[in-house]
């Protein structure tokens, strides 16, 4: 039977069909080949050209191998540093720890005998990072000065002034009393009797004070860079042993206070025993915290009153499962308000010489009159600071391995007892000590420099000089200004605090969103 011209064609044509279809799956096979082909080569950062040029803006930091003072350095010297945590591209880092950083003071202010200057400042310009057979020539600037209570302006590092001492502020407040209250004036020399101490106004960064640096301007790397040894990350990658993961998991997250209010985030255990622990942390420049007593508060009281640190401020208590921290230790430089510490508790019945503890950076200090006392304020990212303990202890040579742990579940922002957020990615470095007998290459060296005059006479003079610049700060002008500008500081304080903690979350739901790469 002959088929209709308008009858249509049966679909299936046996003739013409396996050609099309072998076409269509080389076709389907190239796309999934091309598609494989760019996931490795996005994946392979050393290959990658954007990874030949660091964007500007990228952080990172170093440590003075040598002391900075303004009392006794020279504009035009050179400033030599050890690179300790390398600018990042695709998140991994780009160079060696421990490669050499050299710069040049640039500017500096001293004060002298305080006749000009009531307090000093230095810029310093670290220009070459030598990290193959030619240095590399960088634009940086300097962001902060670690746990230093000196403040950061445009790369400029300002020491403390005189109208920014405790003494100050009492001082342009009660000099206004005996001129409506002639009998007060007893307050003012009972002020002076009080709180004799007073800042030392010269900037001294000894060695082994760490920077971060910010690059100003795009770094392009040359062809033939050294790549970071795979020895540097491969110790995060180790396999843990399930039975100590599912230990780990199962302590409670965060200690309580004596309030039981939840507080620290447990984020760091320890595999050794206390003595391996104490002497790892003392190369690492950290110190014990004082026992609460009236020597310590005498103490503290000095130590604010001067603007200068408390080396072994007490820490308060807290308790993990019932059981109080067995010891603690911190880390400060020059600042009251600026430390970092943590608790340690012992967990040797849940596992041989494992111990827990929570890693805590505060940033500032301030009187709450909520709590009527002096509370310190604490950084948000406590990611950011378990790092920072993990990277420190590696410079030490103290460390074999170092584990993590993930969480399940991430606890995301919590809040403190004192009000402030907290970030937590839920992760646990699990750092498995020695005994510290390899000497560490990056171990601060011992060279000081005159940070100050050594007569206490001329100390004693500078002190009074400077109290002259206090008299043209004793009116109602000044005072209007003074309380003007410590409302917008406080202002300026709380919007950076804000703006940080948006980044931090902002980087978290990127690091949600895109995965990080996989290994070469």
């Amino acid at each position: 039977m002959m088929r209709h011209p308008l009858t249509p064609r049966p679909y299936l044509d046996l003739t013409n069909s396996f050609p099309r279809r072998r076409a269509l799956m080389w076709l389907t096979q190239a796309i999934l080949f091309l598609t494989l082909a760019f996931t490795f080569c996005a994946s392979g950062h050393a290959q990658d050209p954007a990874c030949k040029i660091i964007p500007s803006g990228q952080e990172f930091w170093i440590r003075l191998t040598e002391p900075v003072s303004t009392y006794s350095s020279k504009r035009g010297a050179a400033v030599e540093a050890i690179l300790i945590e390398s600018p990042r591209c695709h998140e991994a880092p780009v160079f060696a720890t421990g490669i050499a950083v050299q710069g040049r003071i640039a500017y500096l202010r001293r004060v002298g005998m305080g006749l000009r200057h009531e307090s000093s400042a230095v810029t310093i310009d670290f220009d070459e990072l030598f990290a193959g057979a030619e240095p590399l020539a960088i634009r940086t600037r300097v962001e902060e000065v670690a746990n230093g209570r000196e403040n950061l302006k445009k790369g400029v590092i300002e020491g403390v002034g005189g109208r920014d001492t405790p003494q100050s502020v009492m001082t342009t407040r009660l000099l206004h009393l005996p001129f409506w209250s002639p009998e007060s004036y007893w307050i003012f020399l009972l002020r002076r009797a009080l709180f004799p101490y007073s800042p030392e106004p010269e900037i001294y960064l000894p060695s082994g004070t760490d920077l971060r640096l910010r690059l100003m301007a795009p770094l392009e790397l040359p062809s033939g860079l050294p790549t970071v040894a795979h020895m540097e990350t491969a110790e995060d990658d180790a396999p843990i042993d399930p039975r100590l993961s599912g230990t780990l998991l199962a302590l409670p997250e965060r200690s309580v206070t004596r309030k039981g209010l939840p507080s620290d985030m447990v984020n760091l255990a320890f595999l050794g025993s206390q003595d391996q622990i104490e002497r790892a942390f003392q190369s690492a420049g950290w110190t014990y915290g004082d026992s609460v007593s009236t020597l310590s508060v005498l103490r503290e009281m000095r130590a604010f009153s001067s603007l200068n640190s408390y080396s072994h401020l007490p820490i308060s208590n807290q308790w993990l499962s019932g059981q109080a921290s067995d010891f603690t230790l911190q880390k400060s430089f020059d600042s009251y308000q600026k430390r970092e510490h943590i608790r340690f508790w012992n967990e040797a019945a849940l596992e041989h010489d494992l111990w827990v503890s929570g890693a805590i950076r505060e940033t500032g200090a301030g009187w709450s009159f909520r709590k009527r006392r002096f509370t310190h304020y604490v950084d948000a990212d406590l990611a950011a600071e378990r790092e920072k303990v993990v990277r420190d202890l590696k410079l030490t040579g103290c460390v074999d391995t170092v584990y993590r742990v993930q969480r399940p579940e991430a606890p995301g922002p919590v809040k403190t007892p004192g009000g402030d957020t907290l970030w937590a990615d839920g992760s646990i470095a699990v750092i498995q000590l020695n005994d510290c007998e390899a000497p560490s290459p990056f171990a601060p060296s011992k060279i000081a420099l005159p940070s100050r005059p050594r007569s206490r006479f001329t100390r004693f003079m500078r002190a009074q000089i400077l109290s002259l610049h206090d008299l043209w700060r004793s009116n109602g002008i000044y005072a209007s200004f003074d309380l003007s500008r410590m409302f917008i500081q406080s202002l300026r304080d709380r919007s950076l605090q804000n703006r940080r903690l948006r980044e931090y979350e902002a980087k978290q739901r990127m690091a949600v969103e895109i995965p990080p790469p996989g290994p070469n």
